[in-house]
């Protein structure tokens, strides 16, 4: 008896890790064919609104999970969606920090933006190079004095 009770919870996990797998699956296909079809500027837009409001969660499923990040032409800050966490998540909490769009131009993949950042009232101009593939960025370039 014991052992048709093993089988069975066996059984109810396997199925209810099996439904889970295709819920998350469904979820990250969704996603994907959401940002898929829009254009790389729309896509770098919605980025800059979700900074605005500081949507962490979603400002986040822009990028690739493979992004790199780069100070311009070619110095590498960093590899992975992960290493955006400790740069924007804290700030996007505390509600300090917002982005404007000075001017903007785009090309084939890549966005170029001209912007000003305001971080707890102090401003900071950057340009930024944004790569977009297939609905994602997957690579950023910040020209600006660090």
């Amino acid at each position: 008896m014991m052992r048709k009770i093993t089988l069975i919870c066996l059984m109810l996990f396997a199925i209810a890790c099996t439904e889970q797998h295709e819920m998350t699956k469904n979820k990250v296909s969704g996603l994907s064919k959401q940002t898929s079809d829009l254009t790389p500027l729309e896509i770098v837009n919605k980025r800059m609104n979700f900074f605005n409001q500081h949507d962490y969660d979603n400002f986040i499923k822009l990028y690739h999970e493979d992004l790199k990040v780069y100070t311009y032409p070619d110095k590498l800050l960093g590899k992975g969606s992960d290493r955006l966490a400790p740069i924007f998540k804290s700030d996007f909490e505390n509600k300090l920090v917002t982005v404007k769009i000075v001017n903007q131009m785009n090309n084939g993949p890549y966005v170029i933006n001209h912007e000003l950042v305001t971080n707890d009232g102090k401003e900071t101009t950057y340009v930024s190079i944004y790569k977009v593939e297939n609905g994602l960025i997957t690579n950023v370039r910040f020209v600006r004095d660090f």
